[in-house]
């Protein structure tokens, strides 16, 4: 998946994800957006595959069929929202490769595209902050 983070106000980043199994790119605003996004995509291609089922203040059935909803669906508020607001100034990219989700976190590698970087994250925490890093450092 890839991750292109246009911009970074006040702490807030906005993006864009990419994915072959995406019509189009999915906007994002916030970590959390975007996190809640890669997690709904990969619940519905089924990889990398869930060791555990996500806990929620919602009853059962409603995370389920909230599982099977279409991601375009899902987000088509999010997106015409970002829409309106989308510059082109690029900031970062990443290309995010989850390998496993266990133990309720994620396990796999993030390459900074603009500086050819590539490193290994063992939890959403270290994958965020490696983002966070990329954009305190990229000027």
């Amino acid at each position: 998946m890839i991750a292109t983070i246009t911009t970074c106000a006040e702490g807030q980043l906005h993006g864009e994800l990419d994915c072959e199994c995406f019509k189009e790119p999915f906007p994002f605003t916030g970590l959390v957006r975007m996190i809640e996004v890669m997690e709904k995509t990969f619940d519905t291609k089924g990889y990398p595959e869930n060791y555990t089922m996500p806990r929620s203040f919602r009853k059962a059935r409603q995370r389920m069929e909230g599982h099977a909803l279409d991601l375009h669906e899902h987000m088509a508020e999010k997106k015409a929202a970002y829409t309106n607001n989308k510059t082109n100034d690029v900031t970062c990219t990443f290309e995010i490769l989850v390998r496993f989700r266990q133990n309720a976190e994620w396990q796999g590698k993030i390459h900074w595209v603009e500086k050819d970087s590539t490193k290994e994250f063992s939890s959403i925490v270290e994958m965020s902050r490696l983002i966070d890093d990329a954009l305190a450092s990229r000027d």
